[in-house]
């Protein structure tokens, strides 16, 4: 059996595990059984947890060898770091696996790697120019076609198609996993492979996993432009425009000093407002350029507010990018002005202001470059989350980025809509039935998951983790005392203190490693009910949202209640929306405490079929 099927893991019922990274788990789990030389797409907004998504799809579904290619060296430090032995690990601090020797063995491919530690490899990691190139040192000019099981693709929209496509038709008989943060590649052809999941950006703005999102945009009281062929002649918006296309005015603004310095300084009060409401965050304004050139004069803009300016290009070598990296997360600048850069791949949550000084034409990169800003600062760093998680994108008006904005503006609306409240069936019967089945809430409707049912909270393998790690530090601590009053050398107790708690948790491993392999179905079947019930409540969100309907009105209930048993008049309009969709999946597949998990996964899968059943229904 391979290191991946046998290697005893918790994730399905890991509560530090977000739900969009479960679900799209459970969605590859399913896929590869059914399709074991498949090519599948999952998409995820930045933020939201791709990495942490790489690192544990191998689990439970490769039978050998797995391939991550990134697009570019800072995608791929990125993914390095994630699952590095020193840094922070994924699979340690998220509790995926419990004794650090199960770990997978992870290697870096380059051209002078032995073939022996190739070889003894879990995890390859490499981008794709060293996957694949015409100099005959590429990774398919060392390996067989059948060396690798399954192929993670990370960002596949940065290269064009060609190169993608000699990878996998290459590896043409494993498994190949597409996860990115936009479907579209950089040429604005759709990533290959059946998208089998996609969490939205309301969803996770809602659930909080990343910034809150606002535009603000500077507008020129007085905007006027000169053209060569009316020299020394100041004209108008309007005028230029019957005289050059809105492209020509939109390169014209992103390069004009006077425009520019309108959102330098726009962008250093906001960022002045953020340190004086929470000074203890080191926030950052992060700004796009056009070119190199244009990159060094807005670097004199800032500069001359008295921030602290870097730049960070594509023509840099590693060594400069490295320090002007090591400046960013070491705080000892405040603006970071990028061309053609950070687009992918690099996190840095204080990032929370974004300046654009250019036009774009790729609603790809659009949506990289405002992914930056996402990454959320968490609760213990910040003074309060609508402050410090609240990222704002600021350009001119007339840089032609509001058509681009639209797409985004989509999502923050649907964002808005409250998470539903946990309902009962006493907020959706009549008052009449609520008297007769005070003692009988399940008889009456068996669609709601019922408090009665213990959800398999015994089995909180975090809980039980989290316990034995603090009483494991109780104790080590007090033989380092003990060891301290005896006079050891305190190198010696440091590393006889890091043995002894290495190893009590190894020997916890072997204790609870059974268990997790034993009750997986259990975990399985937890999870997959909690997120039934998310995915609910977040498209009926989302759904009341687009059509601009009162989540605590009362209008629908009075049209769905031929629709749905003992529905009360006065239940609010989300509620009625969960109550039917629940009813649905009910009259299909049962109570949902009597589904088995390959049932709760069709469930899951069906709700967007039902929520569109209900927009039609809404519309008339």
């Amino acid at each position: 059996m391979s290191y991946f099927k046998s290697t005893p893991v918790n994730i399905l019922g890991n509560n530090k595990l977000r739900n969009p990274q479960l679900e799209a788990y459970i969605k590859i789990q399913d896929y590869f059984t059914k399709n074991p030389q498949g090519e599948a797409l999952v998409v995820l907004p930045t933020g939201t947890g791709k990495s942490g998504l790489i690192s544990i799809a191998p689990f439970d579904v490769s039978n050998g060898r797995v391939l991550i290619i990134t697009p570019g060296l800072v995608t791929k430090d990125s993914i390095n770091k994630t699952q590095s032995q020193l840094d922070d690990n994924f699979w340690i601090n998220y509790e995926i696996i419990f004794n650090i020797d199960h770990q997978p063995i992870i290697n870096e491919y380059e051209t002078d790697i032995s073939q022996e530690h190739l070889d003894r490899s879990n995890i390859v990691i490499s981008n794709i120019q060293k996957v694949v190139n015409n100099f005959g040192s590429s990774l398919v000019d060392r390996v067989p076609k059948n060396y690798f099981d399954m192929i993670i693709i990370d960002e596949s929209h940065h290269s064009t198609a060609e190169s993608w496509q000699k990878v996998l038709d290459y590896f043409t008989g494993a498994k190949k996993l597409h996860v990115t943060g936009t479907p579209y590649r950089g040429d604005n052809q759709p990533i290959p492979g059946d998208k089998i999941h996609e969490t939205s950006l309301s969803e996770v703005m809602r659930s909080k996993y990343v910034k809150f999102l606002k535009k603000e945009t500077v507008n020129s009281a007085e905007l006027y432009f000169t053209i060569n062929d009316r020299p020394g002649e100041k004209l108008t918006l309007e005028e230029v425009l019957e005289l050059k296309d809105r492209t020509w005015i939109e390169k014209s603004v992103a390069l004009s000093t006077e425009c520019s310095l309108e959102v330098v300084k726009y962008s250093v009060s906001k960022l002045n407002e953020l340190k004086q409401l929470s000074p203890q965050v080191p926030h950052k304004i992060l700004a796009a350029a056009c070119s190199i050139d244009h990159a060094e004069s807005l670097v004199n803009l800032y500069k001359s507010t008295g921030l602290r300016t870097e730049i960070i290009h594509s023509e840099m070598d590693k060594d400069s990018k490295d320090r002007i990296f090591k400046k960013i997360e070491n705080h000892q600048c405040d603006v970071v002005i990028s061309v053609n850069m950070l687009m992918e791949g690099y996190d840095h949550k204080y990032l929370t202001l974004l300046s654009l000084f250019r036009p774009y034409r790729s609603l790809n990169a659009f949506a990289q470059i405002v992914g930056r800003v996402l990454r959320v600062i968490s609760d213990e760093e910040i003074t309060d989350f609508d402050i410090d998680n609240n990222a704002t994108v600021i350009f001119h008006e007339e840089i032609g980025l509001n058509h681009m904005w639209s797409e985004f503006q989509k999502e923050i609306d649907r964002s808005k809509v409250a998470k539903i409240k946990e309902y009962t069936l006493s907020d959706f019967v009549s008052d009449t039935e609520r008297s007769v089945n005070q003692l009988a809430e399940i008889q009456v409707d068996g669609t709601y998951i019922s408090s009665q049912e213990s959800f398999l909270t015994e089995y909180d393998f975090n809980a039980l983790f989290e316990a034995r790690k603090a009483q494991i530090l109780s104790e080590t601590t007090n033989k380092k005392k003990d060891l301290e009053q005896l006079g050891w050398d305190p190198e010696q107790i440091k590393l006889l203190e890091k043995a002894l708690y290495d190893a009590e948790l190894k020997k916890f491993s072997k204790e609870i490693d059974p268990e997790l392999l034993e009750k997986r179905p259990h975990q399985a079947r937890k999870t997959l009910r909690k997120l039934i019930k998310e995915k609910i409540d977040n498209l009926t969100a989302d759904l009341l949202s687009d059509l601009n309907i009162d989540p605590k009105g009362t209008e629908l209930a009075p049209r769905f209640s031929t629709l749905v048993y003992n529905l009360a008049q006065n239940t609010p309009n989300d509620g009625t929306i969960v109550r039917y969709i629940q009813t649905k999946l009910h009259k299909r597949f049962g109570a949902i405490d009597k589904r088995d998990n390959e049932t709760l996964k069709v469930s899951l899968d069906i709700i967007s079929e039902y929520i569109h059943e209900v927009r039609r229904l809404i519309n008339g």
